[in-house]
C-alpha cells in the first residue's frame, strides 16, 4: 500500500540532464514522494503551445485535461526507461509514488510513457542513460508487453491512460490494472 509522507522530502537540483527532482531522504516502496500540484489545462491549450517547454512539462490528468506543474517540484521530474517512480491517480489528484526503494540523493524519475495514451501523438527522444533505455518515449501501447505488464500489474498506469489501449487485450493482467488511486493510502 502506498503510504502518505508528512513531507515531500524532495529537492531541485542538477541532473544528467538540466535540473531534476531529488530525494532529500529515502522513500519506501509505495510511499507517496509527492502530491504533484498544478493548474489544470484543457489539451487544445496544449496544442497551442507545442513544442515548448510548457508543453512538454504538463502531465496528463484525464481524458481531455493536463496539468501543468509550473515552477513547482514536478515540472522537474525528468524521464527515465528504468524508473523508481511512478505516476497514480485517487481522489482526483496525481501523485509520485516510489517504485522501489529510493535511496537518499537519488535522482526521481518516472516513465513518461506511463501518462501518454494511446490516443496520443507526442514524442520526445530519450537520454536517460539507462542501459534500458528505447531511445524513443511514446505512447504507453508502444512499450515492450512486458514492461506495460509490469506497470499495469503494480497499479502504476492511471485508469484514463488504461482506457486508451488500443490493445485491450491487456487490461486483464491484473485485477489492479490502472486502478492505481486504490494504492494510495494515508498511513
Amino acid at each position: 500500500m502506498a503510504r502518505l509522507t508528512a513531507t515531500a522530502g524532495v529537492f531541485v537540483g542538477p541532473a544528467r540532464i538540466g535540473h531534476g527532482l531529488f530525494a532529500a531522504r529515502s522513500f519506501r516502496r509505495r510511499d507517496v514522494v509527492l502530491a504533484i500540484e498544478g493548474r489544470v489545462v484543457n489539451y487544445m491549450r496544449l496544442w497551442e503551445r507545442a513544442g515548448s517547454r510548457y508543453a512538454s512539462n504538463c502531465i496528463r490528468f484525464g481524458p481531455e485535461t493536463y496539468l501543468d506543474p509550473g515552477d513547482g517540484p514536478a515540472g522537474f521530474l525528468n524521464h527515465s526507461c528504468a524508473p523508481n517512480s511512478a505516476i497514480t491517480k485517487g481522489a482526483n489528484r496525481l501523485y509520485l509514488v516510489a517504485a522501489r526503494r529510493i535511496p537518499k540523493g537519488e535522482e526521481i524519475a518516472f516513465d513518461y510513457s506511463t501518462t501518454i495514451g494511446d490516443d496520443d501523438v507526442w514524442r520526445m527522444r530519450c537520454k536517460c542513460g539507462n542501459a534500458s533505455c528505447r531511445r524513443l518515449v511514446r505512447n504507453f501501447g508502444s512499450l515492450p508487453v512486458e514492461r506495460r505488464a509490469y506497470y499495469l500489474a503494480n497499479g502504476f498506469v492511471p485508469p484514463f491512460i488504461v482506457r486508451t489501449l488500443a490493445d485491450r487485450g491487456l487490461i486483464g493482467l491484473s485485477r489492479h490494472a490502472g486502478l492505481s488511486s486504490s494504492l494510495i493510502r494515508p498511513r
